[in-house]
């Protein structure tokens, strides 16, 4: 069986939600009118891998932002003309997909995303415990101290919550 990694499109949201429903704790449970609304402003930078039948196995959200800057959980993306960096919002796998690299494979596009906007630096909050899994990946933690990027990180409450970031080889 091989897997496809594209772009996704608003007829991939019913999968993307049953994903990401069963992938994260209800606290971090954002709805498909905000996925869509998402989708529709950076839909150059949300991937999925699916199977040769056509099923949504892992997705990855992303878009171009700032250093230290965080979609405070439940907001829209925002959009920078001054962007430096591709920031990570969400990526789950499918326990169908599960075994199968599929997270390894959507990083690696997205590292190449990243160079092709000639920006060679990752970032991600990390939550429910997955700081060893990024740190595996090459992202490091990052301090913050700003004010706004403290008030983003809190909102994602009780998911111990981390900044991170990758510096690309390029």
């Amino acid at each position: 069986m091989s897997i496809h990694i594209r772009l996704i499109n608003e007829a991939d949201l019913d999968a993307i939600v049953a994903i990401q429903d069963s992938c994260y704790a209800a606290e971090l449970f954002e709805d498909a009118g905000l996925i869509r609304k998402r989708l529709a402003s950076q839909p150059q930078s949300c991937w999925l891998a699916e199977n040769d039948t056509g099923e949504v196995l892992a997705y990855l959200f992303s878009y171009p932002s700032r250093n230290k800057q965080i979609a405070p959980l439940g907001s829209d993306f925002g959009s920078y003309a001054d962007a430096e960096l591709l920031y990570l919002h969400d990526m789950a796998v499918s326990f169908n997909g599960r075994g199968m690299r599929l997270a390894p494979q959507l990083l690696a596009h997205a590292e190449q995303y990243a160079a092709d906007l000639g920006f060679n630096t990752l970032a991600l909050v990390a939550v429910q415990g997955s700081v060893p899994y990024w740190q595996k990946q090459g992202f490091e933690v990052l301090p913050l101290t700003q004010p706004a990027a403290l008030q983003a990180l809190a909102s994602y409450t009780g998911q111990n919550a981390v900044y991170m970031q990758k510096l690309l080889q390029v």
